[in-house]
This record gives C-alpha cells, sequence and structure tokens, in this order.
C-alpha cells in the first residue's frame, strides 16, 4: 500500500492509500474519520479529469453518464 497524507494547520487529514489498482480515500478531523473505497484507480483519474483545475465544486455523473 501507498499512502499520501495530507493536513491543514488545524490538524484535518487527508489520506489517499493505493494498492495496484484500487484507491481509498480517508478524510479525518478531531472527532470523526470517513473513508470510501476501494475505488478503481481509472474512476478517480477520469472523475479528476473531467473537473477543471482550480474548480471548489467536484459533482458526481448522473445515473445516464451527463
Amino acid at each position: 500500500m501507498l499512502p499520501i497524507e495530507l493536513s491543514d494547520h488545524d490538524g484535518d487529514a487527508l489520506t489517499i492509500t493505493t494498492r495496484g489498482t484500487d484507491v481509498w480515500i480517508t478524510c479525518t478531523t478531531e472527532r470523526s474519520e470517513v473513508t470510501i473505497g476501494s475505488i478503481p484507480r481509472s474512476a478517480l483519474r477520469d472523475a479528476l479529469a473531467d473537473n477543471p483545475l482550480g474548480s471548489d465544486v467536484v459533482t458526481a455523473p448522473s445515473e445516464n453518464g451527463s
């Protein structure tokens, strides 16, 4: 597994862990932790590529693909 860990000045953290073609994303605050995954690395890459750099809003595609 290859973890990438990022944190802000408040101590909140984002961890991205990869193993093979799978990715887990964990968000941690003082009192809680949420993990999503495993998701295919290609799905994460494609989702990020569909959004312009600098965009503050990331939307999930609808069921019909739009």
